[in-house]
């Protein structure tokens, strides 16, 4: 069958059934996990299980993402750029008029996308559906060092390939950064992914899905200096084949992007990455099988401390207690201050 006629109402007639029957699997499956090429450990699939106890979703649907996502890219080798988009747009059932909207004052705008769902399709569909308004780029870690980027480089290749083209793509070193920036700052679209975490030593401890996330602050960073808007975006399962991508709302980064004050730019920035990784939570916690990190996430056994406000009280005692410095009397302090104050 040749792509061209491989359409979704064609796909459903194959495929639907079988993709059901994957997703309601509860119990692992190794002659599955090895057809779709998934090398998991007991480590992994403990992992699976307590993702699916905590969200009560099943094993399947994490099988029947990556099932979709093999078939996908099956039909993505096989097809030319103009194949490629329609069957991404025909998987799509995205209303984009609802970040239409945002794009009327001119202003850059940084689209903080996710590796969950089909965040691939979602990110093609992306730059596809507004690059006759805007430059837009894709922003990732270059291949030599993320070697499974190297898919991004040949579809990008593929679709946006012409030189006059408006869609471009940008490796996530020095010069990237700062074409990012000047981009941005010209009122250009990036999409950038947040949940990324290179070096562990430049990353924060953000509480997410009942654990400790560390994360780097360098997407709410590239928003903050250069002056654009920061919106959140996640691709959802919306049954065999189909999905959306929800919008969230702006994330103010709380700062002039001027302002060079180091500490204050390091909490506006973790600030906004709270706030954009809160929207998140809210759809990944529907199914977290679907989020690609969800394996080394799941197996923490490191639940993000949550106090109770009546346990402040306690807490603080027993700090005081084994402190000496705030176990000693309060003392009087005299403060010559009564001639300034009449």
């Amino acid at each position: 069958m040749h792509i061209e006629r491989l359409t979704l109402h064609g796909l459903y007639a194959v495929l639907r059934l079988g993709l059901l029957a994957v997703e309601r699997m509860t119990q692992p499956n190794k002659t599955l996990e090895s057809w779709l090429e998934l090398p998991l450990t007991d480590i992994d699939r403990a992992s699976l299980r307590s993702a699916c106890g905590e969200s009560r979703t099943r094993m399947g649907g994490y099988y029947r993402l990556y099932a979709e996502k093999k078939l996908i890219s099956s039909a993505l080798r096989r097809s030319d750029g103009a194949s490629l988009l329609r069957l991404a747009r025909s998987l799509d059932t995205t209303d984009y008029s609802e970040f239409s909207f945002r794009l009327q004052d001119g202003q850059g705008v940084v689209i903080a996308l996710p590796h969950y769902g089909h965040y691939v399709v979602t990110a093609i569909n992306l730059m596809e559906h507004f690059r006759e308004r805007r430059d837009i780029y894709m922003l990732y870690g270059s291949p030599e060092h993320h070697p499974g980027n190297a898919l991004f480089d040949v579809l990008s290749g593929i679709l946006f390939g012409d030189a006059t083209c408006r869609a471009k793509r940008l490796h996530a070193d020095s010069r990237g950064l700062a074409t990012a920036v000047r981009a941005l700052k010209a009122g250009a679209i990036l999409i950038t992914m947040p949940d990324v975490c290179p070096d562990e030593q430049h990353a924060y401890v953000i509480p997410f899905l009942r654990r400790q996330l560390q994360i780097p602050l360098g997407t709410a960073s590239l928003a903050r200096r250069s002056g654009a808007s920061l919106i959140p975006a996640i691709s959802r399962h919306e049954g065999p084949l189909r999905f959306s991508t929800l919008f969230g709302k702006g994330v103010s980064t709380g700062l002039p992007a001027d302002r060079a004050d180091r500490a204050l730019a390091q909490a506006s920035d973790y600030g906004a990455t709270l706030k954009m990784f809160e929207f998140f939570e809210t759809i990944m916690a529907e199914n977290p099988t679907h989020w690609q990190y969800a394996l080394g996430h799941y197996a923490s056994r490191s639940p993000f401390p949550v106090m109770d406000p009546s346990d402040v009280e306690p807490t603080w005692r027993c700090i005081r207690d084994v402190n000496p410095i705030l176990r000693a009397p309060p003392v009087a302090i005299e403060l010559a201050c009564q001639e300034q104050c009449q």
